[in-house]
């Protein structure tokens, strides 16, 4: 009885152990990379290091150069001390930023190499940092959100099952042919009339690849082609001899001084027109003097008279001479 009493009691105190022993194996298998690592300590302070955890990766381009070493508040911030690869070195305004693999996965610092030329020395502090997305907080925001903005998403709730059922109504009408966009889907003349228009089109197509008719002849007529190239090629010649001051046109286009006589002429002459207007001259005052009119109306209608009396008299100054002679 005493040897069974005295089993039971070394069982237990072995299964004690084991337990022990098994903590202990977890925690420093844990831990071991950093018991065994050997590098150089930097500081990092954020506003919220939510997931992170002591021992989490340090990466820089995707590759570990550390191990998160302790995490500690100060000052209401979180400041992280990580572990570095002693090779590997960090520029003083490096970026330090905490990512996750994935929404839900395991967070890991990362850190991304600036331009300074000087680099960060060990236990000094990186200051450059972004604190990680809180799922939480964005979630209650969200939250927030859609309490506040309730009515209006009702009312958008409704326009959108009134536009959907204003949809569903155009495509009954749509399957049912009624309307234009009906009629275009469930008629076949609209069909009909389109394979007509383009059998019509292919039909020209033809005639002009055969060079039928007035287009036909102008695609396919090298002669014609020729002829309109001679023109291009003359009128392009004589673009060039204007330009080159050859012939009237060239002179009137590059010899100033007629431009300078034409504008000459073209003043005098509103000279004399502004001479006659204010009855100037003799051409002046014929066309605006209406006593000049008067006279000369006056000596035309004596002229006239005197014209009929001469008339009048001529057989009679005929005769007399007729009868003196005779005598």
């Amino acid at each position: 009885m005493k040897t069974t009493g005295l089993a039971f009691k070394v069982g237990i105190f072995v299964l004690l152990g084991l337990i022990a022993l098994g903590y202990m194996t977890i925690k420093i298998t844990k831990y071991k990379k950093l018991l065994v690592m050997k590098g150089y300590e930097i500081y990092t302070v954020f506003d919220d290091v939510a997931g992170l955890k002591r021992n989490n990766s340090v990466l820089m381009a995707g590759v570990g150069i550390g191990r998160v070493k302790e995490i500690s508040l100060e000052n209401g911030k979180a400041k992280v001390t990580a572990l570095i690869k002693p090779h590997v070195k960090i520029t003083k305004d490096a970026q330090v930023r905490i990512r996750g693999y994935g929404m839900v996965g395991t967070k890991y610092l990362e850190i991304v190499q600036g331009t300074s030329k000087e680099f960060i020395k060990p236990k000094e502090t990186l200051t450059n940092t972004t604190s990680v997305a809180n799922v939480d907080s964005i979630l209650n925001e969200i939250e927030d959100y859609l309490k506040t903005e309730k009515e209006s998403l009702k009312e958008i709730t409704e326009n959108i099952k009134e536009a959907s059922a204003n949809l569903a109504d155009i495509s009954q009408d749509i399957n049912r042919g009624k309307g234009s966009l009906g009629k275009l889907v469930k008629e076949d003349k609209l069909y009909k009339d389109l394979e007509n228009l383009s059998d019509r089109l292919d039909n020209i197509v033809a005639k002009i690849e055969r060079g039928e008719g007035t287009l036909g002849k102008l695609v396919n007529d090298e002669e014609f082609y020729q002829k309109a190239e001679n023109t291009i090629d003359d009128l392009s010649d004589l673009v060039a001899d204007i330009k080159a001051g050859k012939g009237t046109i060239g002179k009137l286009w590059k010899d100033e001084s007629l431009y300078d006589q034409a504008n000459d002429t073209i003043n005098r002459i509103n000279n004399i027109i502004t001479k006659v207007e204010k009855g100037e001259g003799t051409l002046g005052k014929f066309i605006n003097d209406e006593t000049l009119y008067q006279e000369a109306r006056e000596t035309l209608r004596n002229v006239r008279e005197t014209s009929a009396t001469v008339r009048e008299q001529t057989p009679l100054s005929v005769i007399g001479t007729a009868v003196g002679i005779a005598k």
